[in-house]
């Protein structure tokens, strides 16, 4: 195993999560408190912000999801299979993620606002790929 590139610096925990849940409203499709395993069905979302957290349970990226023509539902573990498709380094370091599901409806602009905030109250970059190696 490699050694991690960004490692977190922040736990999530159920209280973070239901902070950022807060923050989601009243866009918020569902309350999940609970983190996945990183192929576990992320449900029925269609936009979603999601927090990616090493085996230690630390917060190591945050992204977002949109529809696509192709996909609808379970964007989350969508997206996240796409980060993971040929990169050893996420496959090794990502463990677990949680989810904020957001209604269909979400402005893209309240979807990019509510990424950033989570990004930075967890002290995550916002771009990772420079961290990572080649």
């Amino acid at each position: 195993m490699t050694a991690p590139v960004w490692s977190g610096v922040v736990t999530m925990t159920p209280d973070r999560y239901a902070a950022f849940a807060g923050l989601a409203r009243p866009w918020l499709e569902e309350f999940r408190c609970c983190p996945l395993g990183m192929e576990e069905d992320s449900g029925r979302e269609e936009r979603a912000v999601y927090i990616v957290v090493n085996a230690e349970g630390m917060a190591c990226y945050c992204g977002r999801t949109r529809p696509t023509r192709t996909l609808h539902r379970g964007a989350a573990v969508a997206r996240l299979r796409r980060h993971t498709t040929g990169a050893r380094s996420k496959r090794e370091e990502w463990a677990r993620y949680w989810v904020l599901p957001l209604l269909p409806d979400t402005p893209d602009e309240f979807v990019d606002w509510l990424e950033r905030t989570v990004q930075a109250r967890l002290g995550l970059p916002r771009r990772n790929s420079r961290w990572r190696r080649s």
